[in-house]
């Protein structure tokens, strides 16, 4: 799951040069862990190849939702209400983002260049 939502972030992370190179590799990771495969070390090896994205992924890791630091900052930052974040997911499941704003584009998943779908997320 951590793998699924550190895609969704990796250009803000990373810029899009190595960003590209890093969702390969976790695309490749994650098909082979669809197969049965245990990916665990290569993906822990993946994530430790930088240090925002190790801190990510590990923030990622940490939460019981596997949600990225951002989606708690909004419900930590406001008076106590509860803030709806939308979560969208690839309809092939190797990618979930989270929208902030309105008015920000739906991302395509790159592994099968469809446009995510809305989840059902509750409140941050």
């Amino acid at each position: 799951m951590t793998a699924r939502t550190v895609r969704g972030y990796l250009k803000e992370l990373l810029g899009a040069d190595q960003a590209g190179r890093t969702d390969q590799l976790l695309d490749s990771l994650l098909v082979r862990a669809a197969r049965g495969e245990d990916v665990d070390e290569e993906l822990a090896t993946a994530f430790s190849a930088d240090a925002t994205l190790r801190a990510f992924a590990s923030a990622v890791l940490a939460d019981p939702e596997h949600r990225p630091p951002r989606v708690r900052e909004v419900r930590l930052s406001g008076d106590g209400e509860i803030v709806d974040v939308d979560r969208f997911h690839c309809p092939g499941g190797d990618l979930i983002w989270y929208r902030f704003e309105v008015g920000e584009e739906i991302p395509e998943c790159p592994s099968h260049g469809r446009r995510l779908t809305r989840s059902q997320a509750g409140p941050a």
